[in-house]
């Protein structure tokens, strides 16, 4: 008789991961509105500067909120004898502490930064947004817990929903202001600030802030300093993985190459963001998994989520590599048409993210979180040498290349390093048939259709695309059990019949 723990994972997976995809998807959305419209309502120059002094404190900030958060969830997740007040605490004191220093360390050094980059108006924009060093951090540190919880709509209030919305609506009044920099500036402050309130909003709901906040024991923030520390030194390299593309442009080039290459970079999370869909539920479960003792369990967990990954990302990765100048115009326009080559350049390079599964959030799972920080180092290493060589004479695609080699290398370990500790591995049969058959399909219709479409044509491309990846998934994809009794669940709620597609299916289901 299977065990009902063992069930849990693949189905909490399954419910969890659709339901935050769908406000990530949302988030996202909303997201690349903002971005364009700022990218828009801003010259080049300005906005490179600006979203170089962005890049530069969210990407230190994001390095200390995304540690101490899964700090949080792991600690939460795992077996220990401490409260989840004294865990809260603790992640709570150091994000407070880490942040502080962060505010004062960017206000001094300000002006040596702007020299560093070549960039004078730097030392004048990066005081604006320093508060997002403190705000961000304390923010993850409550997500933590909504993540323990699996609790996914309130990930995706909490998470997505709520700061992309309340920073549109002051992008928004800056526009009708006439005050464009302004308004991006609050965009920016408004989305780690969503996530702090949000997350207090969690507890204040639940009823849990007074039982649940109080002064940590030394115990428990002694463990979760110890999850934080090594993630954070690990996440420094995942921080410079996804921040050296810019920094370098502004070094070896312009502030308008700058302009140019951040416009586009929030096109790229098309590679990924189904990875944070799907990592939310993983974590925890992962984690469980791993303390059980149930290895195999966990190596079908990690299997069947990279197969659901990939499956899902395929088709609007290749509309972004074969229509990169499409895609460009309809969101840019013309001015920006230098960003598309590196566009396809970063969206095909960084789908090897995709393929080698969730291997971060196991690599935490299993409790080698120094792990990361060796196979980041070395992939930082690469991504600043091919930068080096390449941006000076390729420009922005360049960067992007460079960026997906450091990834690439960062990915590979990591999954050596995971197999090495485990034995299991994300790779199967399935997805070398799912992504033979997607790609055939996307190329032979960019060739029929050229590269020069509309935002009609462009879309029939991806919803094409997308029919054949699901098709794919569901005749070539090896469907397991579980994955059977989640499709049978899902035709329940849509009303749509997909199982008779499925090799080896009952005839009543073919009929």
């Amino acid at each position: 008789m299977p065990d009902p723990d063992e069930d849990e994972s693949s189905a909490t997976l399954g419910e969890s991961a659709p339901t935050v995809l769908v406000g990530i998807v949302a988030g996202s959305a909303l997201a690349l509105a903002a971005e364009t419209y700022i990218a828009r309502s801003l010259s080049p120059d300005v906005y490179g500067a600006l979203a170089l002094a962005y890049t530069l404190i969210y990407g230190v900030s994001m390095l200390a909120g995304h540690s101490i958060g899964d700090a949080v969830a792991r600690t939460l997740s795992g077996v220990n004898g401490h409260t989840p007040g004294q865990i809260l605490a603790s992640g709570l004191v150091i994000a407070g502490g880490l942040g502080l220093a962060l505010i004062g360390g960017g206000y001094l050094a300000r002006e040596q930064l702007a020299q560093l980059a070549g960039e004078p108006a730097l030392a004048r924009y990066l005081p604006w947004l320093l508060p997002i060093g403190l705000v961000y951090p304390a923010g993850r540190v409550f997500d933590g817990m909504i993540q323990a919880d699996t609790n996914a709509r309130a990930e995706i209030t909490v998470r997505h929903l709520l700061p992309r919305t309340a920073g549109i609506l002051v992008l928004g009044a800056g526009s009708l202001a006439g005050a464009s920099l302004l308004g991006a500036v609050s965009y920016w402050l408004l989305y780690p600030l969503g996530i702090l309130a949000g997350g207090v909003g969690y507890l204040v709901v639940g009823d849990r802030l007074t039982p649940t906040i109080h002064w940590p024991d030394r115990r428990a923030f002694g463990e979760v300093w110890g999850q934080a520390w090594p993630l954070a030194a690990s996440a420094s390299m995942f921080t410079l993985l996804s921040s050296l593309d810019v920094l370098m442009i502004g070094v070896f080039a312009s502030s308008q190459e700058v302009g140019y290459y951040r416009a586009i970079r929030p096109l790229r999370q098309s590679t990924t963001f189904l990875l944070s869909a799907f990592s939310f539920a993983f974590l925890p479960m992962a984690t469980r998994q791993f303390d059980n003792d149930r290895i195999g369990r966990l190596g079908q967990l990690f299997g069947t989520s990279t197969k659901w990954v990939v499956t899902a990302t395929l088709p609007l990765t290749s509309v972004f590599v074969l229509y990169p100048e499409a895609v460009v115009h309809l969101l840019y326009g013309p001015t920006y048409s230098p960003a598309a080559p590196a566009l396809a350049a970063l969206a095909g390079g960084l789908f090897v993210r995709t393929l080698t599964g969730l291997d971060g959030d196991l690599v935490k799972a299993i409790d080698r979180p120094r792990v990361e920080l060796w196979t980041g180092a070395v992939g930082v290493a690469g991504n600043v040498l091919v930068n080096a060589w390449l941006i000076p004479r390729l420009g922005i695609v360049g960067a992007a290349i460079g960026t997906a080699v450091g990834y690439g290398v960062y990915n590979l370990l990591e999954l050596a390093a995971i197999y090495r500790a485990t034995g299991i591995q994300p790779f199967s049969w399935a997805i070398v048939r799912i992504a033979t058959l997607v790609g055939a399909t996307a190329a032979a219709i960019r060739w029929l259709t050229g590269p020069d479409v509309g935002v009609f044509t462009l879309s029939v491309v991806g919803v094409l695309v997308g029919i054949v990846a699901v098709c794919a998934l569901l005749v070539g994809g090896d469907l397991t059990t579980e994955e059977m009794g989640a499709l049978r669940r899902l035709e329940q709620r849509t009303g749509v019949s997909l199982a008779w597609m499925v090799p080896g299916q009952p005839s009543d289901l073919r009929s």
